[in-house]
Protein backbone atom coordinates (compact mmCIF):
# COMPACT_ATOMS: atom_id res chain seq x y z
CA UNK A 1 0.00 0.00 0.00
CA UNK A 2 1.46 3.31 -0.90
CA UNK A 3 2.53 5.89 1.45
CA UNK A 4 -0.38 8.22 0.94
CA UNK A 5 -2.90 5.78 1.38
CA UNK A 6 -1.18 4.80 4.82
CA UNK A 7 -0.78 8.05 5.79
CA UNK A 8 -4.59 8.85 5.63
CA UNK A 9 -5.22 5.63 6.97
CA UNK A 10 -3.33 6.54 10.32
CA UNK A 11 -4.74 9.94 10.62
CA UNK A 12 -8.29 8.58 10.24
CA UNK A 13 -7.17 6.74 13.19
CA UNK A 14 -6.10 9.07 15.15
CA UNK A 15 -9.58 11.11 14.42
CA UNK A 16 -11.72 8.00 15.35
CA UNK A 17 -9.86 6.79 18.80
CA UNK A 18 -8.14 9.65 19.73
CA UNK A 19 -4.22 9.65 21.33
CA UNK A 20 -4.67 7.62 24.08
CA UNK A 21 -7.27 5.49 22.28
CA UNK A 22 -5.25 4.60 18.99
CA UNK A 23 -2.29 3.14 21.59
CA UNK A 24 -4.67 1.46 23.22
CA UNK A 25 -5.75 -0.37 20.25
CA UNK A 26 -2.59 -1.08 19.17
CA UNK A 27 -1.16 -2.12 22.20
CA UNK A 28 -3.95 -4.89 22.46
CA UNK A 29 -3.13 -5.54 18.40
CA UNK A 30 0.42 -6.15 18.95
CA UNK A 31 -0.82 -8.97 22.00
CA UNK A 32 -3.00 -10.31 20.29
CA UNK A 33 -2.78 -14.18 20.18
CA UNK A 34 -3.61 -14.70 16.71
CA UNK A 35 -0.89 -12.55 15.68
CA UNK A 36 0.51 -16.61 15.43
CA UNK A 37 -2.42 -17.15 12.42
CA UNK A 38 0.24 -16.02 9.70
CA UNK A 39 2.45 -19.06 10.42
CA UNK A 40 -0.41 -21.64 10.96
CA UNK A 41 -2.72 -20.69 8.36
CA UNK A 42 -2.67 -23.79 6.51
CA UNK A 43 -3.95 -25.87 9.53
CA UNK A 44 -7.21 -24.55 8.32
CA UNK A 45 -7.53 -25.02 4.75
CA UNK A 46 -8.66 -28.24 3.17
CA UNK A 47 -5.83 -31.12 2.58
CA UNK A 48 -5.27 -32.01 -1.62
CA UNK A 49 -6.75 -35.30 0.19
CA UNK A 50 -9.76 -33.91 1.74
CA UNK A 51 -10.52 -31.94 -1.46
CA UNK A 52 -9.90 -35.25 -3.75
CA UNK A 53 -12.38 -37.19 -1.21
CA UNK A 54 -14.89 -34.42 -1.88
CA UNK A 55 -14.58 -34.62 -5.15
CA UNK A 56 -14.74 -38.54 -5.29
CA UNK A 57 -17.91 -39.38 -2.63
CA UNK A 58 -20.96 -36.50 -3.66
CA UNK A 59 -23.46 -35.59 -1.34
CA UNK A 60 -26.82 -37.16 -1.74
CA UNK A 61 -28.41 -33.99 -1.96
CA UNK A 62 -25.99 -31.86 -4.82
CA UNK A 63 -28.36 -28.47 -5.58
CA UNK A 64 -26.84 -25.98 -8.15
CA UNK A 65 -25.44 -22.82 -6.13
CA UNK A 66 -24.80 -19.79 -8.11
CA UNK A 67 -21.97 -17.47 -7.10
CA UNK A 68 -23.00 -13.92 -7.87
CA UNK A 69 -20.25 -11.33 -8.02
CA UNK A 70 -21.07 -7.97 -8.89
CA UNK A 71 -17.85 -6.81 -10.72
CA UNK A 72 -16.73 -3.13 -11.43
CA UNK A 73 -13.20 -2.78 -13.16
CA UNK A 74 -11.75 -5.29 -10.99
CA UNK A 75 -7.81 -5.55 -11.18
CA UNK A 76 -7.10 -8.54 -13.79
CA UNK A 77 -4.86 -10.03 -10.82
CA UNK A 78 -7.60 -10.15 -8.23
CA UNK A 79 -10.50 -11.53 -11.09
CA UNK A 80 -8.12 -14.29 -12.51
CA UNK A 81 -7.46 -15.46 -8.72
CA UNK A 82 -11.27 -15.37 -8.07
CA UNK A 83 -11.68 -17.22 -11.04
CA UNK A 84 -9.50 -20.14 -10.85
CA UNK A 85 -10.42 -20.29 -7.09
CA UNK A 86 -14.26 -21.24 -7.93
CA UNK A 87 -12.73 -23.75 -10.89
CA UNK A 88 -10.64 -25.50 -8.05
CA UNK A 89 -13.67 -25.60 -6.09
CA UNK A 90 -13.96 -29.84 -4.59
CA UNK A 91 -17.80 -29.16 -5.25
CA UNK A 92 -19.23 -28.98 -9.04
CA UNK A 93 -22.69 -28.20 -9.26
CA UNK A 94 -22.20 -24.15 -9.38
CA UNK A 95 -22.55 -21.58 -11.72
CA UNK A 96 -20.58 -18.38 -10.97
CA UNK A 97 -23.01 -15.45 -12.22
CA UNK A 98 -20.89 -11.96 -12.91
CA UNK A 99 -22.72 -8.80 -13.32
CA UNK A 100 -20.44 -6.20 -15.01
CA UNK A 101 -21.10 -2.61 -14.66
CA UNK A 102 -17.23 -1.62 -15.57
CA UNK A 103 -16.89 1.05 -18.37
CA UNK A 104 -13.73 -0.61 -19.56
CA UNK A 105 -13.52 -4.34 -21.46
CA UNK A 106 -11.01 -5.22 -19.21
CA UNK A 107 -13.72 -7.54 -16.72
CA UNK A 108 -15.45 -8.60 -19.96
CA UNK A 109 -12.26 -10.22 -21.99
CA UNK A 110 -10.79 -11.61 -18.79
CA UNK A 111 -13.82 -13.45 -17.67
CA UNK A 112 -15.07 -14.08 -21.70
CA UNK A 113 -11.87 -15.82 -21.73
CA UNK A 114 -12.37 -17.98 -18.90
CA UNK A 115 -15.88 -18.66 -19.90
CA UNK A 116 -15.20 -20.48 -23.66
CA UNK A 117 -13.62 -22.88 -21.38
CA UNK A 118 -16.14 -23.94 -18.70
CA UNK A 119 -19.70 -22.68 -19.47
CA UNK A 120 -20.48 -22.46 -15.77
CA UNK A 121 -18.95 -19.30 -15.58
CA UNK A 122 -21.39 -16.68 -16.84
CA UNK A 123 -20.95 -12.94 -17.91
CA UNK A 124 -23.32 -10.19 -17.84
CA UNK A 125 -22.53 -6.74 -19.76
CA UNK A 126 -24.67 -4.15 -17.43
CA UNK A 127 -26.00 -1.12 -19.37
CA UNK A 128 -24.74 1.25 -17.12
CA UNK A 129 -23.29 1.11 -13.41
CA UNK A 130 -26.33 0.83 -11.00
CA UNK A 131 -24.23 0.90 -7.87
CA UNK A 132 -23.35 -2.28 -5.38
CA UNK A 133 -27.06 -3.17 -4.80
CA UNK A 134 -28.40 -3.00 -8.52
CA UNK A 135 -25.30 -4.54 -10.34
CA UNK A 136 -26.05 -7.48 -7.27
CA UNK A 137 -29.59 -7.69 -8.19
CA UNK A 138 -28.60 -8.18 -12.06
CA UNK A 139 -26.55 -10.70 -10.83
CA UNK A 140 -29.47 -12.54 -8.80
CA UNK A 141 -31.61 -12.06 -12.08
CA UNK A 142 -28.94 -14.08 -13.95
CA UNK A 143 -28.74 -17.07 -11.01
CA UNK A 144 -30.55 -20.65 -11.86
CA UNK A 145 -29.36 -22.24 -8.83
CA UNK A 146 -31.61 -23.57 -5.62
CA UNK A 147 -29.13 -21.53 -3.65
CA UNK A 148 -26.74 -18.44 -4.15
CA UNK A 149 -23.66 -16.91 -2.71
CA UNK A 150 -22.88 -13.79 -2.54
CA UNK A 151 -18.50 -12.89 -3.17
CA UNK A 152 -17.06 -9.41 -3.64
CA UNK A 153 -14.87 -9.11 -7.05
CA UNK A 154 -11.73 -9.41 -5.54
CA UNK A 155 -11.48 -12.13 -3.08
CA UNK A 156 -10.84 -15.74 -3.56
CA UNK A 157 -13.09 -19.23 -1.96
CA UNK A 158 -10.82 -21.63 -0.10
CA UNK A 159 -11.10 -25.01 -2.21
CA UNK A 160 -13.84 -27.23 -0.23
CA UNK A 161 -15.92 -23.66 0.00
CA UNK A 162 -19.30 -24.64 -1.71
CA UNK A 163 -18.93 -28.68 -0.56
CA UNK A 164 -18.81 -27.46 2.99
CA UNK A 165 -22.49 -25.73 2.42
CA UNK A 166 -23.67 -28.28 0.43
CA UNK A 167 -23.12 -30.85 3.04
CA UNK A 168 -24.33 -28.58 5.52
CA UNK A 169 -27.47 -28.00 3.97
CA UNK A 170 -27.68 -32.19 4.12
CA UNK A 171 -26.30 -32.05 7.41
CA UNK A 172 -28.37 -29.75 9.52
CA UNK A 173 -31.58 -28.92 7.61
CA UNK A 174 -34.94 -31.12 7.11
CA UNK A 175 -35.80 -31.20 3.06
CA UNK A 176 -38.78 -28.35 4.47
CA UNK A 177 -36.16 -26.16 6.26
CA UNK A 178 -33.43 -26.21 3.24
CA UNK A 179 -36.31 -23.47 1.33
CA UNK A 180 -35.38 -21.35 4.31
CA UNK A 181 -31.93 -21.84 4.40
CA UNK A 182 -29.09 -19.33 5.29
CA UNK A 183 -25.68 -20.64 5.95
CA UNK A 184 -22.05 -18.69 6.49
CA UNK A 185 -18.68 -19.18 7.53
CA UNK A 186 -15.76 -18.34 9.11
CA UNK A 187 -13.23 -16.21 7.24
CA UNK A 188 -9.58 -15.03 7.22
CA UNK A 189 -7.82 -12.02 5.22
CA UNK A 190 -4.99 -12.01 2.89
CA UNK A 191 -2.80 -8.72 1.65
CA UNK A 192 -3.16 -7.61 -1.98
CA UNK A 193 -1.01 -10.35 -3.38
CA UNK A 194 -2.75 -13.12 -1.51
CA UNK A 195 0.44 -14.30 -0.09
CA UNK A 196 -0.10 -13.53 3.44
CA UNK A 197 -2.66 -14.50 5.86
CA UNK A 198 -4.22 -12.82 8.60
CA UNK A 199 -7.24 -11.83 11.12
CA UNK A 200 -8.91 -14.93 10.95
CA UNK A 201 -12.60 -14.58 12.21
CA UNK A 202 -13.80 -17.64 13.72
CA UNK A 203 -17.34 -16.63 14.21
CA UNK A 204 -20.15 -17.71 17.16
CA UNK A 205 -23.41 -19.71 15.70
CA UNK A 206 -25.95 -17.66 14.82
CA UNK A 207 -26.41 -14.51 17.46
CA UNK A 208 -29.06 -12.45 17.10
CA UNK A 209 -27.86 -9.68 19.81
CA UNK A 210 -24.43 -9.46 18.35
CA UNK A 211 -25.83 -9.55 14.82
CA UNK A 212 -27.84 -6.56 15.73
CA UNK A 213 -24.01 -4.92 16.66
CA UNK A 214 -22.25 -5.62 13.64
CA UNK A 215 -22.80 -7.89 10.72
CA UNK A 216 -20.84 -10.63 11.56
CA UNK A 217 -21.72 -13.09 9.17
CA UNK A 218 -19.90 -10.99 6.45
CA UNK A 219 -18.38 -13.35 3.93
CA UNK A 220 -18.66 -16.56 3.41
CA UNK A 221 -22.93 -16.29 3.00
CA UNK A 222 -25.65 -18.32 1.28
CA UNK A 223 -28.78 -18.35 0.96
CA UNK A 224 -31.82 -20.30 -0.69
CA UNK A 225 -33.47 -18.65 -4.05
CA UNK A 226 -36.93 -19.02 -2.34
CA UNK A 227 -35.52 -16.79 0.43
CA UNK A 228 -34.38 -14.35 -1.69
CA UNK A 229 -37.98 -13.98 -3.76
CA UNK A 230 -39.31 -13.87 -0.25
CA UNK A 231 -37.38 -10.41 0.67
CA UNK A 232 -36.95 -9.21 -2.61
CA UNK A 233 -33.03 -8.85 -2.93
CA UNK A 234 -30.91 -5.73 -1.90
CA UNK A 235 -31.85 -2.51 -1.27
CA UNK A 236 -30.23 0.40 -2.85
CA UNK A 237 -30.46 3.20 -0.54
CA UNK A 238 -28.37 0.62 1.98
CA UNK A 239 -26.01 0.52 -0.23
CA UNK A 240 -22.69 0.26 1.35
CA UNK A 241 -24.18 -1.64 4.03
CA UNK A 242 -26.79 -3.44 1.52
CA UNK A 243 -25.46 -6.74 2.91
CA UNK A 244 -26.20 -6.17 6.25
CA UNK A 245 -29.49 -5.25 5.62
CA UNK A 246 -30.46 -8.24 3.44
CA UNK A 247 -29.37 -10.33 6.43
CA UNK A 248 -31.01 -9.17 9.09
CA UNK A 249 -34.31 -8.66 6.23
CA UNK A 250 -33.51 -12.67 5.70
CA UNK A 251 -33.75 -13.43 9.53
CA UNK A 252 -37.26 -11.39 10.35
CA UNK A 253 -38.36 -13.27 7.42
CA UNK A 254 -37.82 -16.53 9.28
CA UNK A 255 -34.17 -17.39 7.89
CA UNK A 256 -32.94 -20.63 9.56
CA UNK A 257 -29.43 -19.73 9.83
CA UNK A 258 -26.40 -21.91 10.07
CA UNK A 259 -22.82 -21.53 10.85
CA UNK A 260 -19.83 -23.56 8.61
CA UNK A 261 -16.67 -22.58 11.52
CA UNK A 262 -14.37 -23.46 9.20
CA UNK A 263 -11.82 -20.71 7.10
CA UNK A 264 -14.22 -20.99 3.44
CA UNK A 265 -13.66 -17.21 2.11
CA UNK A 266 -10.34 -14.95 1.58
CA UNK A 267 -11.18 -11.48 2.09
CA UNK A 268 -8.56 -9.30 0.35
CA UNK A 269 -7.08 -6.23 1.99
CA UNK A 270 -5.77 -3.69 -0.39
CA UNK A 271 -6.66 0.34 -1.19
CA UNK A 272 -9.69 0.31 -2.59
CA UNK A 273 -11.28 -2.05 -0.13
CA UNK A 274 -13.70 -1.94 2.79
CA UNK A 275 -11.06 -4.87 4.52
CA UNK A 276 -8.23 -2.14 4.23
CA UNK A 277 -9.65 0.79 4.78
CA UNK A 278 -13.53 1.17 6.36
CA UNK A 279 -13.05 5.46 6.94
CA UNK A 280 -13.09 5.89 3.08
CA UNK A 281 -17.04 4.16 3.28
CA UNK A 282 -18.00 6.00 6.24
CA UNK A 283 -21.82 6.72 4.13
CA UNK A 284 -21.96 2.76 4.69
CA UNK A 285 -21.93 3.14 8.44
CA UNK A 286 -24.38 5.49 8.01
CA UNK A 287 -26.57 3.03 5.96
CA UNK A 288 -25.61 0.28 8.80
CA UNK A 289 -27.31 2.35 11.28
CA UNK A 290 -30.90 2.55 9.30
CA UNK A 291 -30.44 -1.11 8.60
CA UNK A 292 -30.59 -1.98 12.46
CA UNK A 293 -33.32 0.49 13.34
CA UNK A 294 -35.43 -0.79 10.32
CA UNK A 295 -34.80 -4.29 12.20
CA UNK A 296 -36.31 -3.46 14.94
CA UNK A 297 -39.08 -1.62 14.37
CA UNK A 298 -40.24 -4.54 12.27
CA UNK A 299 -39.95 -6.87 15.09
CA UNK A 300 -41.63 -4.24 17.03
CA UNK A 301 -38.24 -3.79 19.17
CA UNK A 302 -37.59 0.11 18.52
CA UNK A 303 -34.34 1.26 19.00
CA UNK A 304 -31.66 4.04 17.95
CA UNK A 305 -28.36 2.61 16.55
CA UNK A 306 -25.03 5.23 16.37
CA UNK A 307 -22.25 4.60 14.59
CA UNK A 308 -18.82 4.09 16.90
CA UNK A 309 -14.80 4.86 16.57
CA UNK A 310 -14.97 0.88 15.16
CA UNK A 311 -16.51 1.15 12.05
CA UNK A 312 -18.49 -1.41 11.17
CA UNK A 313 -19.83 -1.89 15.10
CA UNK A 314 -22.70 -0.14 16.29
CA UNK A 315 -24.08 0.64 19.16
CA UNK A 316 -27.70 0.29 20.14
CA UNK A 317 -30.31 2.04 22.56
CA UNK A 318 -33.30 0.28 23.16
CA UNK A 319 -36.40 2.44 23.43
CA UNK A 320 -37.78 2.43 26.83
CA UNK A 321 -41.61 2.96 27.12
CA UNK A 322 -44.46 3.33 29.21
CA UNK A 323 -43.95 1.84 33.51
CA UNK A 324 -41.46 -0.39 34.71
CA UNK A 325 -41.90 -1.85 37.95
CA UNK A 326 -38.03 -3.21 39.19
CA UNK A 327 -36.93 -4.87 42.19
CA UNK A 328 -33.29 -4.65 43.01
CA UNK A 329 -32.27 -7.48 45.24
CA UNK A 330 -29.02 -6.99 46.35
CA UNK A 331 -27.13 -9.07 49.54
CA UNK A 332 -25.21 -5.60 50.95
CA UNK A 333 -26.76 -2.57 52.43
CA UNK A 334 -24.05 -0.49 50.51
CA UNK A 335 -25.11 -1.42 47.04
CA UNK A 336 -29.23 -0.79 47.20
CA UNK A 337 -28.13 2.28 48.97
CA UNK A 338 -25.82 3.77 46.20
CA UNK A 339 -28.11 2.69 43.42
CA UNK A 340 -31.36 4.26 45.44
CA UNK A 341 -29.58 7.27 46.40
CA UNK A 342 -28.57 7.74 42.40
CA UNK A 343 -31.84 7.18 41.21
CA UNK A 344 -33.61 9.40 43.46
CA UNK A 345 -30.73 12.19 42.85
CA UNK A 346 -31.20 11.50 38.75
CA UNK A 347 -34.95 10.70 38.06
CA UNK A 348 -36.14 7.02 37.05
CA UNK A 349 -37.59 8.24 33.78
CA UNK A 350 -37.70 10.75 31.15
CA UNK A 351 -41.43 11.18 29.92
CA UNK A 352 -41.58 8.72 27.43
CA UNK A 353 -40.80 5.88 30.19
CA UNK A 354 -41.18 5.76 34.28
CA UNK A 355 -39.02 2.97 36.79
CA UNK A 356 -40.94 2.27 39.71
CA UNK A 357 -37.91 0.82 41.58
CA UNK A 358 -38.50 -1.27 44.94
CA UNK A 359 -35.27 -2.53 47.01
CA UNK A 360 -34.86 -5.68 48.80
CA UNK A 361 -31.79 -6.55 51.01
CA UNK A 362 -31.06 -10.22 51.70
CA UNK A 363 -28.33 -12.74 53.09
CA UNK A 364 -28.41 -15.16 49.75
CA UNK A 365 -30.99 -15.78 47.41
CA UNK A 366 -33.22 -18.07 47.55
CA UNK A 367 -36.67 -19.24 45.25
CA UNK A 368 -39.36 -18.06 47.71
CA UNK A 369 -37.61 -14.42 47.70
CA UNK A 370 -39.20 -14.37 44.40
CA UNK A 371 -42.66 -14.17 45.26
CA UNK A 372 -42.15 -10.70 47.52
CA UNK A 373 -40.68 -8.75 44.54
CA UNK A 374 -42.64 -6.33 43.01
CA UNK A 375 -42.88 -5.92 39.30
CA UNK A 376 -41.99 -8.31 36.52
CA UNK A 377 -38.24 -7.56 36.66
CA UNK A 378 -35.58 -8.48 39.36
CA UNK A 379 -31.97 -7.08 39.43
CA UNK A 380 -29.72 -9.16 41.40
CA UNK A 381 -26.42 -8.67 43.09
CA UNK A 382 -24.77 -10.45 44.80
CA UNK A 383 -22.18 -9.78 48.00
CA UNK A 384 -18.77 -8.35 46.98
CA UNK A 385 -19.44 -7.25 43.25
CA UNK A 386 -19.54 -3.34 43.07
CA UNK A 387 -22.47 -2.20 40.72
CA UNK A 388 -21.91 1.79 38.80
CA UNK A 389 -25.42 2.74 39.60
CA UNK A 390 -25.23 5.37 36.26
CA UNK A 391 -27.42 3.90 33.31
CA UNK A 392 -27.32 0.29 35.35
CA UNK A 393 -31.41 -0.61 35.53
CA UNK A 394 -32.05 1.33 31.89
CA UNK A 395 -29.26 -0.81 30.37
CA UNK A 396 -30.03 -4.17 31.56
CA UNK A 397 -33.79 -3.05 31.14
CA UNK A 398 -33.69 -2.19 28.05
CA UNK A 399 -32.68 -5.60 26.63
CA UNK A 400 -34.45 -7.70 29.36
CA UNK A 401 -37.94 -6.33 28.07
CA UNK A 402 -37.83 -8.00 24.51
CA UNK A 403 -40.32 -11.16 24.97
CA UNK A 404 -37.21 -13.67 23.83
CA UNK A 405 -35.26 -12.54 26.65
CA UNK A 406 -34.90 -14.09 30.05
CA UNK A 407 -31.44 -12.67 32.15
CA UNK A 408 -29.06 -10.25 31.05
CA UNK A 409 -25.79 -9.89 32.63
CA UNK A 410 -23.27 -7.43 33.17
CA UNK A 411 -19.83 -7.61 31.87
CA UNK A 412 -17.71 -8.93 35.54
CA UNK A 413 -14.31 -6.98 36.17
CA UNK A 414 -12.04 -8.15 38.85
CA UNK A 415 -9.99 -5.84 41.41
CA UNK A 416 -6.94 -6.19 39.24
CA UNK A 417 -8.56 -4.48 36.58
CA UNK A 418 -8.94 -7.54 34.04
CA UNK A 419 -12.40 -9.08 32.76
CA UNK A 420 -13.70 -11.39 35.16
CA UNK A 421 -15.99 -12.52 32.46
CA UNK A 422 -18.13 -11.45 29.47
CA UNK A 423 -20.33 -14.15 29.15
CA UNK A 424 -19.75 -18.17 30.61
CA UNK A 425 -18.46 -20.82 28.22
CA UNK A 426 -18.33 -24.64 28.87
CA UNK A 427 -16.59 -27.71 27.49
CA UNK A 428 -17.45 -31.09 27.36
CA UNK A 429 -16.27 -31.72 30.19
CA UNK A 430 -18.63 -29.43 32.51
CA UNK A 431 -15.68 -26.59 33.28
CA UNK A 432 -17.02 -23.40 32.98
CA UNK A 433 -14.66 -20.45 31.94
CA UNK A 434 -15.01 -16.58 31.77
CA UNK A 435 -15.23 -15.22 28.12
CA UNK A 436 -12.45 -13.25 27.38
CA UNK A 437 -11.32 -13.63 31.29
CA UNK A 438 -8.13 -12.39 31.76
CA UNK A 439 -8.56 -9.24 29.52
CA UNK A 440 -7.50 -5.97 30.63
CA UNK A 441 -10.81 -3.84 31.37
CA UNK A 442 -9.71 -1.17 29.03
CA UNK A 443 -9.33 -3.78 25.76
CA UNK A 444 -11.91 -4.66 23.65
CA UNK A 445 -11.06 -8.13 22.87
CA UNK A 446 -11.51 -10.46 20.18
CA UNK A 447 -13.69 -9.16 17.21
CA UNK A 448 -14.69 -7.15 20.15
CA UNK A 449 -16.52 -9.89 21.95
CA UNK A 450 -15.68 -8.10 25.21
CA UNK A 451 -17.32 -5.11 24.41
CA UNK A 452 -20.50 -5.86 21.88
CA UNK A 453 -23.73 -7.31 23.59
CA UNK A 454 -24.41 -10.80 22.70
CA UNK A 455 -26.23 -13.53 23.38
CA UNK A 456 -24.57 -16.75 25.58
CA UNK A 457 -25.30 -20.07 26.58
CA UNK A 458 -24.79 -19.07 30.28
CA UNK A 459 -23.66 -16.01 32.49
CA UNK A 460 -22.75 -15.46 35.83
CA UNK A 461 -25.62 -13.51 38.21
CA UNK A 462 -23.30 -11.58 40.08
CA UNK A 463 -24.74 -8.48 38.38
CA UNK A 464 -28.33 -9.85 36.32
CA UNK A 465 -32.11 -8.89 35.58
CA UNK A 466 -33.94 -11.75 34.63
CA UNK A 467 -38.13 -11.63 34.08
CA UNK A 468 -39.98 -12.92 37.41
CA UNK A 469 -42.57 -15.29 34.38
CA UNK A 470 -39.39 -16.14 32.68
CA UNK A 471 -37.39 -17.23 36.59
CA UNK A 472 -40.96 -19.32 37.10
CA UNK A 473 -41.12 -21.13 33.96
CA UNK A 474 -38.03 -21.86 34.48
CA UNK A 475 -38.44 -23.29 37.81
CA UNK A 476 -36.17 -21.33 39.82
CA UNK A 477 -32.88 -21.65 40.86
CA UNK A 478 -31.10 -24.96 41.76
CA UNK A 479 -30.46 -24.41 45.72
CA UNK A 480 -27.85 -27.17 45.67
CA UNK A 481 -25.46 -25.40 43.18
CA UNK A 482 -23.66 -22.63 43.83
CA UNK A 483 -21.15 -20.01 42.08
CA UNK A 484 -21.39 -20.38 38.26
CA UNK A 485 -22.65 -23.64 38.37
CA UNK A 486 -26.03 -22.57 39.77
CA UNK A 487 -26.18 -19.95 37.44
CA UNK A 488 -25.50 -21.54 34.36
CA UNK A 489 -27.84 -24.54 35.10
CA UNK A 490 -30.48 -21.59 35.06
CA UNK A 491 -29.34 -20.09 31.94
CA UNK A 492 -30.01 -24.09 30.38
CA UNK A 493 -33.03 -24.30 31.88
CA UNK A 494 -34.28 -20.90 30.78
CA UNK A 495 -32.58 -21.90 27.19
CA UNK A 496 -35.17 -25.10 27.11
CA UNK A 497 -38.28 -22.77 27.70
CA UNK A 498 -37.30 -20.60 25.08
CA UNK A 499 -35.56 -17.58 26.54
CA UNK A 500 -32.54 -16.15 25.60
CA UNK A 501 -29.34 -15.16 27.44
CA UNK A 502 -27.48 -12.01 27.08
CA UNK A 503 -24.20 -10.16 28.41
CA UNK A 504 -24.37 -6.80 27.81
CA UNK A 505 -20.84 -4.73 28.28
CA UNK A 506 -21.86 -1.69 28.21
CA UNK A 507 -22.64 -2.49 32.40
CA UNK A 508 -19.79 -3.51 33.69
CA UNK A 509 -19.43 -4.39 37.99
CA UNK A 510 -16.30 -5.28 39.95
CA UNK A 511 -16.27 -8.42 41.61
CA UNK A 512 -13.90 -8.40 44.88
CA UNK A 513 -12.13 -10.83 46.30
CA UNK A 514 -11.77 -14.12 45.22
CA UNK A 515 -13.09 -15.40 41.94
CA UNK A 516 -16.54 -16.43 42.25
CA UNK A 517 -15.72 -20.09 40.69
CA UNK A 518 -12.35 -20.51 42.97
CA UNK A 519 -14.68 -19.66 46.88
CA UNK A 520 -15.71 -23.21 46.97
CA UNK A 521 -13.49 -26.22 48.25
CA UNK A 522 -12.07 -27.92 45.73
CA UNK A 523 -13.99 -30.76 46.59
CA UNK A 524 -17.20 -29.07 47.11
CA UNK A 525 -16.44 -27.78 43.43
CA UNK A 526 -16.28 -31.36 42.37
CA UNK A 527 -19.07 -32.45 43.55
CA UNK A 528 -20.88 -29.70 41.92
CA UNK A 529 -19.36 -30.08 38.78
CA UNK A 530 -19.81 -33.76 39.13
CA UNK A 531 -23.92 -32.72 39.68
CA UNK A 532 -24.04 -30.12 36.55
CA UNK A 533 -22.25 -32.62 34.63
CA UNK A 534 -25.09 -35.38 35.01
CA UNK A 535 -28.01 -33.19 34.40
CA UNK A 536 -26.53 -31.58 31.39
CA UNK A 537 -24.67 -34.37 29.57
CA UNK A 538 -26.28 -34.10 26.38
CA UNK A 539 -26.25 -30.50 26.34
CA UNK A 540 -22.42 -30.49 27.19
CA UNK A 541 -21.50 -33.47 24.70
CA UNK A 542 -22.03 -30.40 21.92
CA UNK A 543 -20.04 -27.56 21.34
CA UNK A 544 -21.08 -23.87 23.09
CA UNK A 545 -22.93 -22.43 20.00
CA UNK A 546 -22.02 -18.63 21.58
CA UNK A 547 -18.20 -19.87 21.08
CA UNK A 548 -16.38 -21.29 17.79
CA UNK A 549 -14.90 -24.68 18.28
CA UNK A 550 -11.46 -23.65 17.03
CA UNK A 551 -11.01 -21.31 19.92
CA UNK A 552 -8.98 -21.98 23.21
CA UNK A 553 -11.42 -23.20 26.06
CA UNK A 554 -8.98 -22.68 28.72
CA UNK A 555 -9.12 -20.02 31.74
CA UNK A 556 -7.75 -16.97 30.86
CA UNK A 557 -6.81 -18.15 27.51
CA UNK A 558 -10.15 -17.81 25.75
CA UNK A 559 -10.70 -15.87 22.02
CA UNK A 560 -6.73 -17.43 20.90
CA UNK A 561 -6.15 -19.97 18.53
CA UNK A 562 -6.60 -23.71 19.90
Amino acid sequence: MNLKYQYGYAVSLLKRYGIRGLYRKIRERRSSPMLSYAKHYRRYLPTEEELRRQMEEPLSYSPLISIVVPAYETKEAYLRALLESVLAQSYANWELCIADGSKTEAVASCVRAYAKKDARIRYLALAENGGISENTNSGFAMANGAYIALMDHDDVLAGNALYEMAACLNRSYTEEERAYAMVYSDEDKIDKDGAQHSRPHFKPDFNLEFLRHNNYFCHFLMFSAALLQKTGGLQKEYDGAQDYDFALRCVDAGAIVRHVPKILYHWRMHEGSTAGNSADKAYAFDNGCRAIEAHLKRRNEPGAASVTPNLGVYRVRYALRGDYAITVVAEEKEQLRRIRRHYQKEGAGDGAYRLNIHYMRIDSFQNAIEKACVGEYILYIRKQVKVRPKGLIETLLGTCQHAAVGVVGAKLLNEAGRVASCGVLYDGDGSLIGASGGLPAEYKGYFLHAAIPQNVSALSLDCAMFKRSAFADAGGMEEALDGWYRDADFCFRLAEQGYAAVVTPEATAVVRGRKREERAEDFSRERQKKLFLDRWEQKLAKPDPCYNCNLSLKPNHTYAMK
